[in-house]
């Protein structure tokens, strides 16, 4: 025989479990979200960085030993791929987050014939449900990291933008013109770059440095 009381607090317990399940899985689509939006963040900074050191592909080696590069053109956009490829190793996690938790079912009260029965599952459902809040709190966590990225990453890319127009002017001048004067240096069998111009891509090299290590920086 089951005391009534004992029999409510177990309900109580699989009503707690049941809405903690509900509020995880609601969290779970805001952070899918977020997390697309990160990783599009993360996309756009790669492909801005790409697109500012398209320049450097005009560098020849003794002077990208001269400024101190340390990445290539096509190491960004190898970043750029690896970038586009994060969202879906996301949702694999949280895909697999899912399946665990939906094998989280309490037994239904009816199906207890004794106390100590009602008791064990009661103690069941209190396992699931430190389960359910310690996941929550990864959810929170990864929630706050990808807001701290964004953030920082938004700061990044506006110092980026300034720094990188400042030097574009001071390498072409007049556009177009300044473009074309330099290629028929190169036709001339001179540098692209002269060696007022190292200083600058140096700059370049510096900033692009810092940006690569904010977006490359993980979330977990």
């Amino acid at each position: 025989m089951i005391a009534e009381k004992e029999l409510n607090e177990y309900k109580a317990l699989c009503a707690a479990l049941q809405e903690l399940r509900r509020k995880f899985f609601d969290r779970k689509q805001e952070l899918k979200k977020l997390l697309e939006e990160t990783a599009a963040q993360r996309k756009d900074a790669l492909e801005l960085l790409a697109k500012a050191n398209g320049i450097t592909r005009f560098l020849t080696g003794r002077q990208r030993l001269m400024t101190g590069l340390l990445y290539y053109l096509g190491d960004i956009k190898a970043k750029i791929k690896l970038a586009e490829s994060f969202q879906n190793a996301q949702n694999n996690f949280e895909d697999k987050n899912e399946i665990q938790l939906s094998t989280l079912t309490p037994a239904i009260p009816e199906d207890c014939r004794s106390s100590p029965e009602l008791k064990r599952n009661g103690l069941a459902v209190i396992l699931m449900i430190d389960r359910i809040k310690k996941s929550l709190l990864q959810l929170d966590v990864l929630e706050m990291r990808c807001r701290e990225l964004m953030a920082s990453l938004n700061k990044a890319m506006a110092a980026f933008r300034h720094e990188s127009r400042r030097i574009h002017r001071s390498i072409y001048p007049l556009g177009f013109i300044s473009n074309f004067c330099r290629f028929l240096r190169r036709l001339a069998g001179k540098t692209y770059f002269t060696f007022r111009d190292l200083d600058g891509i140096a700059d370049l090299g510096n900033i692009t440095g810092l940006v690569l290590k904010i977006a490359e920086s993980p979330l977990i």
